[in-house]
């Protein structure tokens, strides 16, 4: 039987915009298992970045539940949801957000000292997961002499240092032409076969990228669609 990694429970979530109220989520119920990989799709502007947002802790909803592994995080503080994410979820973005002045390694390898790996152990784990994504030749590299598909795989492997149980992804080849694109996800399917409880929540515009996955869900008018 499957283990359940992520509820949702009646999600809503609104922002105003000076004298205007803009419902953003309304009543978003899902669930997602461990080794699952569901692809969300939805116009722009639909609340898919919010919504992984609130599933990754960065900001609260305005009721519902979010519970990951067992503990509802929807009410804690950022200090206590910071710690939760460190331990639990991976984070990969569109934009890669790795430190500038950090080499490769020293970007991986921060997430698990962050995390509470010791120095030694942090490095080592770094270095074997830049080895799995192909980046063993540029671990001593800067981000910007990096190309755009070698950055999101070093985002791709600090996103797993700390063996999460939920790896959430924001367009992750948003910013790449269409051939390192499929690179990234051919990469995804591998971590996925090496990692077979890993939970993978992907946000994406593109219906190919969506096929891929085990399942894929829309978010329209502020209800996710299963």
């Amino acid at each position: 039987m499957s283990k359940t990694v992520l509820t949702l429970q009646d999600i809503h979530h609104s922002y105003s915009m000076g004298k205007n109220h803009l419902k953003v989520l309304k009543g978003v119920n899902f669930t997602l298992d461990a080794g699952q990989w569901c692809a969300v799709y939805g116009a722009s502007g639909s609340g898919k970045t919010t919504l992984l947002n609130i599933i990754g802790g960065l900001e609260r909803p305005e009721c519902g539940s979010v519970t990951i592994c067992g503990k509802d995080i929807s009410g804690l503080s950022r200090r206590q949801a910071a710690a939760f994410r460190a331990n639990k979820i991976g984070f990969i973005f569109q934009s890669y957000h790795l430190l500038p002045e950090l080499t490769t390694l020293e970007n991986v390898a921060v997430a698990g000292a962050i995390a509470g790996k010791g120095f030694y152990e942090a490095k080592k784990r770094a270095a074997d997961l830049l080895d799995r994504v192909g980046l063993k030749h540029r671990m001593n590299h800067l981000p910007k002499e990096l190309s755009g598909g070698e950055q999101q795989r070093a985002a791709i492997a600090r996103s797993l240092i700390n063996d999460p149980a939920l790896l959430l992804a924001d367009e992750p080849t948003g910013n790449l032409d269409p051939h390192t694109g499929e690179e990234i996800l051919k990469l995804f399917q591998q971590l996925r076969g090496e990692n077979p409880e890993l939970a993978i929540l992907m946000i994406t515009h593109n219906h190919d990228i969506a096929g891929l996955s085990s399942r894929v869900a829309e978010l329209k008018e502020g209800i996710l669609l299963v």
